[in-house]
């Protein structure tokens, strides 16, 4: 092998660990990103009780109706107290879309609480309900 040969060798060598040196690296990053993305939504902000609401988890103080395909801070409100103030499980994603998780958990309390209808929308009396938990 002669000199310029060893030079193109080693310079692929060096090539190939720098490009799976930059694969393991996006892989720490991204696993990274997931345990910090799971972070943020497992440190939502915590629920209080005050005399005048109940339990409020600092997104939304209203009570107007919530359903599935709503999103914004009503949705991270029911997300927020169905996690902190009850034993169902698994812990919603508090993230403002009211889908298809938030509304099984919703049917669950309701259920679990004889909050009628079992529809999973929450209106005046599931929050009342929920506020109080």
């Amino acid at each position: 092998m002669t000199i310029g040969a060893t030079h193109r060798s080693l310079g692929i060598g060096v090539a190939t660990l720098a490009l799976l040196g930059g694969v393991a690296t996006a892989g720490t990053a991204h696993a990274t990103g997931s345990v910090t993305t799971h972070s943020t939504t497992a440190a939502a902000k915590k629920c209080t009780y005050t005399k005048s609401l109940g339990y409020y988890c600092g997104y939304y103080k209203g009570d107007g109706t919530v359903r599935k395909g709503s999103k914004g801070d009503a949705a991270r409100e029911v997300q927020a107290l169905i996690n902190q103030t009850t034993s169902y499980t698994p812990k919603l994603k508090v993230d403002g879309d009211f889908g298809t998780n938030t509304k099984a958990a919703v049917v669950w309390f309701q259920k679990k609480y004889h909050v009628k209808p079992y529809d999973g929308i929450v209106g005046k009396k599931t929050w009342k309900e929920l506020r109080l938990k």
